[in-house]
């Protein structure tokens, strides 16, 4: 099932952006190293030998290890709430995600103790592993959602600066641009600085390189734009004119269409290679298939 909480659509029409529940491909660092933590409590914890000799026992390692991860887990949950209640447009899904971590937490924690009560059980082990893996993939959902409250300003801005290149080309008066083209470099800059926050967030070198390109022709063409939509103005009876202007539109359009289009992790060249790729997310839940299928025939 998709939802829609972003996407660009027509000129003044909300943003809406198509949000897979089922993706759990991570596009940001801040994603990744908020996670890492959770990863490395919960592999240690699933790799817990019992005492020494096979002799059964508690495992007081285990017990620390359990406890860290349901601190962890309540964490995600009150950053989750507090994101939810401050973006009204993404509340019910980041509620909905909230929920799933909250309930994979408690199976989690249950299945944890159980085994940090007997470590040397390959039947707790399995349990805990299949735990585990759907707690790390609630978590990782409510992250790469909690993400997307960035990418959601990122093209709310976009559809600002769309509507403020439709307001300077549609100008009939030297003071109408003037003054249309004072909004639009204001929202320019602002999209220009997010552009540049999203930049050095994206694992993907290529998205990076996209994105710092568009940016550069985004900020060359700005003033460009002025300066042709003037003489355009002035001399509307020129064709040279109109198509200089025309020109200048299209570079400033095609650079905010590659700064959307790398936001929502499309590709923007002409293989049309998908940039994401199983990522380190998805080899970690592979390696809790292993421990799982392991721990099934021991």
């Amino acid at each position: 099932m998709t939802h829609d909480l972003y996407g660009a659509g027509a000129p003044g029409a909300p943003v809406v952006l198509k949000w897979d529940p089922k993706n759990l491909e991570i596009r940001t660092m801040s994603v990744e190293k908020t996670l890492e933590p959770l990863v490395l409590q919960v592999t240690t914890l699933v790799n817990t030998k019992g005492p020494s000799h096979k002799k059964k026992g508690r495992s007081k390692r285990a017990h620390v290890l359990v406890a860290a991860v349901e601190a962890a887990t309540a964490n995600f949950i009150q950053k989750g709430e507090e994101i939810a209640f401050k973006n009204p447009d993404i509340k019910v899904e980041m509620l909905a995600a909230v929920e799933e971590v909250r309930k994979t937490g408690e199976v989690m924690s249950v299945g944890a103790r159980e085994f940090a009560e007997d470590p040397c059980s390959s039947a707790k082990r399995s349990n805990l592993v299949r735990a585990a893996r759907n707690l790390l993939s609630a978590v990782t959902r409510l992250l790469i959602l909690a993400d997307m409250v960035d990418v959601h300003r990122l093209l709310k801005g976009l559809q600002m600066v769309e509507d403020d290149i439709e307001k300077v080309k549609n100008a009939s008066s030297q003071s109408e641009l003037v003054d249309n083209f004072r909004v639009f470099g204001k929202n320019t800059s602002e999209l220009v600085n997010r552009a540049a926050k999203r930049q050095g967030e994206l694992k993907d070198p290529r998205l990076r390189d996209d994105l710092a390109s568009a940016r550069a022709v985004l900020k060359k063409n700005s003033m460009m734009l002025l300066t042709a939509s003037k003489a355009y103005v002035r001399h509307p009876e020129l064709a040279a004119a109109k198509a200089n202007r025309d020109f200048v539109v299209k570079q400033v359009c095609e650079a905010v269409a590659t700064i959307s289009d790398v936001a929502q992790g499309r590709s923007t060249g002409d293989s049309q290679m998908p940039y994401e790729g199983p990522g380190e997310l998805a080899s970690a839940l592979d390696d809790f298939d292993v421990w799982d299928k392991h721990c099934c025939i021991r």
